[in-house]
């Protein structure tokens, strides 16, 4: 039994053990992706650089997925890049020398614009095998002046295309986009516009159409359409993170933000959108948008920074938050300080653990003594000897019982047998008569002669029974042995 709880005892303790070796959390390594920013003539050749940097660690295995606008640049050729089409796929494997990937990408500039080259998707790992999160940037190719490429403009451009008319501009609808360079959450659609059927984009979920339109200087962007009335509005596409981006509307209903937001405008990438100031700190502004999961909301613009958060409008402005309730207080503290307290709940969880192991073992070797103490005084009939274990014997085994009868008789012995044997040839039955009759009168004796006479017999009897009762009891006991 000993040896069975000191096994059990110590499998727990190394489970402990094991347990406080092992990392709750996994976190992958991070690394940043970088692009140049070239600025080019129209009718040259332009190279954009990218690189995967690690910050020390050994690069290992990378793919990137990039976009580019095919009606403004035309890929010639990389190295570590492969692509058309408005798509470009970067690629390294590394040999555990550098912490750094490179790649480069050459174009030639069809006309003077300013576009981007993005990174739309990745999978990168270190040498080591460690999954590497990237902080993904864009490349700006600013092309002016120089002479441009008449042959690839008219390939590519979408002159002739159905023209639109927004805020007092025109544009014309672009359907020469890529499939790359359709945003997250949308698909290629067809819509029927004026009358013709156009290539655009639609995201299921909400039923949002997006298009790709040309200004009349051959820069594309995307405009969101409205099937209700027909309308075209800017929008930005925002990627807030590597699984999800938002699409910035020109929003005008407040619907139901707080007070201290003031409506107002802000510039971003180059547009202008409807927000709300927080009076309270001018750094924050809300924006309208959609994601690309199909829910529209606001979204807390970070002016300095420029970045974004999803804001959630309270349910009653009116409410009075219960800040100094003794509830928000301790909610509060165990927001503050969760990483502390679970440590604590952890350690005096494992200490209480430690504690019950102690006592079983301890309680093991307690019984183990008892045990082995009670053998030392467990005699068997080999070592008593001629000593034997007797169940007393109960005083009905010698009495003559009879279920019939509620007393008990006693087994006369042999000497009173014979003494009233003798009494019987020394009186005889005549004799007792003749005595009965001439010298026992009742008359002679009163009631109160013979009461005296019956105590005095019983009470010589009773003594005598108990005697009797009191040698049987000692010759049918049977003396223990204190052991």
């Amino acid at each position: 039994m000993e040896k069975i709880f000191n096994k059990i005892g110590i499998t727990i303790l190394s489970l402990c053990v094991l347990c406080l070796c092992i990392s709750f959390n996994t976190f992958a390594a991070e690394g940043t992706l970088q692009f140049s920013d070239p600025s080019v003539a129209a009718g040259e050749k332009v190279t954009v650089t990218a690189k995967v940097i690690t910050g020390g660690a050994a690069v290992g295995d990378v793919d990137i997925t990039v976009t580019y606008d095919t009606s403004i640049l035309e890929f010639i050729s990389g190295t570590n890049a492969t692509g058309n089409d408005g798509t470009i796929q970067l690629s390294s494997k590394g040999d555990g020398s550098s912490d750094t990937a490179e790649f480069t990408m050459e174009f030639m500039a069809l006309k003077e614009a300013t576009t981007k080259i993005q990174a739309t998707d990745y999978t990168a790992y270190l040498y080591s095998d460690e999954s590497l999160n990237l902080s993904t940037g864009d490349s700006t190719v600013t092309i002016e002046g120089g002479t441009p490429v008449t042959e690839k403009e008219n390939k590519n451009s979408s002159s002739g295309g159905v023209k639109v008319e927004i805020d007092g501009k025109s544009y014309t609808i672009n359907e020469k986009f890529s499939e790359a360079a359709i945003p997250k959450g949308f698909t290629a659609a067809e819509l029927e516009l004026d009358g013709k059927p156009t290539k655009a984009m639609y995201q299921e979920v909400s039923g949002q159409y997006l298009y790709y339109l040309e200004d009349s200087e051959g820069n594309s962007d995307y405009f969101l359409y409205s099937t209700d009335d027909g309308s075209f509005s800017q929008t930005e596409v925002i990627d807030v993170n590597s699984d999800l981006s938002i699409y910035l509307m020109d929003h005008k209903d407040k619907e139901g933000l707080p007070s201290e937001f003031k409506e107002t405008t802000t510039d971003i990438g180059g547009k202008v959108f409807t927000a709300w100031n927080n009076v309270s700190d001018k750094d924050y502004y809300l924006v309208y948008a959609l994601s690309s999961d199909g829910v529209k909301g606001y979204y807390q613009y970070d002016s300095v920074e420029k970045t974004y958060q999803r804001y959630a409008l309270p349910v009653n402005e009116n409410k009075e938050k219960p800040t100094n309730t003794l509830t928000s207080k301790v909610m509060n503290f165990v927001e503050k300080y969760l990483t502390i307290i679970m440590c604590v709940i952890w350690g005096a969880f494992l200490l209480l653990l430690i504690i019950v192991i102690v006592l079983g073992v301890k309680l093991s070797h307690r019984n183990q003594e008892i045990d082995d103490l009670y053998d030392e005084y467990d005699l068997d009939n080999s070592q008593v000897g001629d000593i034997s274990y007797t169940k007393k014997k109960s005083r009905k085994q010698f009495i003559d019982f009879s279920e019939d009868q509620d007393e008990y008789d006693y087994v006369e012995d042999d000497d009173y047998d014979d003494d009233f044997e003798d009494y019987d040839e020394e009186y005889d039955s005549d004799d007792l008569d003749e005595y009965s009759d001439e010298e026992y009168d009742s008359d002679d004796y009163d009631d109160d002669d013979f009461e005296d006479y019956d105590d005095e017999f019983f009470e010589e009897y009773d003594d005598e029974s108990e005697v009797r009762k009191k040698k049987s009891d000692d010759d049918y006991s049977v003396n223990f042995i204190d052991i």
